[in-house]
């Protein structure tokens, strides 16, 4: 089985949709990851299936936006319409952000349900750790970013940047939600700190044994690159091309030496 190495449109957000389309088709990617946000061009379906069928670039995952997007409507109602919308165009998978720990049993009975429902894949993320809220950080809480928030959850999507943003161990991490894991946002890090979104192999991330260990548990969803528009090469479209190349030839390069 060959896992199919995908670009996120999120990736190089600073540009037009058309203009990314583009050089994922150019780049040789077998698909793309459609990141939602304030634009219509990310929401509308006829315009995606015709954006697919003149790059030849198949949509298989489809991340809401981050925050209220087009639509203008809450995180729960946004996260049900995108997997309307999924179906529709028939992509595979959409990429969930879950809520706070103490919100997370109501969208899972509630919004993440309904998504699922839908008959499509629903895969919830791992967050990178945020400080609790409330006054000094008492009082309130951080982000759902460890294996043990996501118990419960179902299909999942592993990012190994905020896996290091978290301070955890990559492997360790895949070891305990491998049989979930449903989709994989990859991308590098210098273990510093901060949600760094890197080039891989320009990090410190075990990313080759990652990628290793996805091939040899026969992994059944896509590895989609999910990196900062610097780290991409922005602005220059010529290094652009060059990153997103070098990129695809070190997923596809670690998939392959399992």
């Amino acid at each position: 089985m060959t896992t199919p190495v995908i670009f996120s449109t999120g990736s190089l957000y600073t540009f037009g949709i058309e203009r990314v389309f583009s050089w994922i088709s150019e780049a040789g990617y077998d698909g793309a990851e459609v990141m939602m946000d304030e634009r219509w061009d990310t929401h509308q379906s006829e315009y995606l299936r015709d954006l697919s069928e003149r790059h030849g670039v198949r949509i298989l995952a489809l991340h809401p936006p981050i925050y209220e997007g087009a639509w203008r409507l809450s995180p729960g109602e946004t996260l049900v319409r995108s997997a309307r919308l999924s179906k529709s165009l028939d992509i595979p998978t959409v990429v969930a952000h879950p809520p706070r720990p103490g919100r997370i049993r109501e969208w899972r009975e509630g919004p993440l349900r309904e998504a699922r429902e839908e008959g499509v894949v629903v895969a919830v993320e791992n967050m990178p750790r945020s400080k609790p809220r409330g006054f000094l950080g008492f009082g309130g809480e951080g982000s759902s970013y460890s294996p043990e928030h996501l118990d419960g959850l179902g299909e999942l999507t592993l990012d190994t940047s905020h896996v290091a943003a978290s301070r955890l161990d990559l492997m360790g991490f895949h070891a305990e939600v491998s049989s979930r894991l449903r989709h994989v946002h990859l991308s590098d890090s210098d273990l510093s700190g901060g949600d760094q979104h890197r080039l891989p192999g320009k990090g410190r991330l075990p990313l080759r044994p990652f990628l290793a260990a996805l091939a040899r548990d026969e992994y059944p969803g896509a590895v989609s690159l999910e990196l900062k528009p610097f780290q991409s090469g922005a602005p220059k479209p010529e290094r652009i091309l060059e990153r997103m190349g070098e990129a695809l030839r070190f997923a596809r390069e670690g998939l392959i030496c399992a």
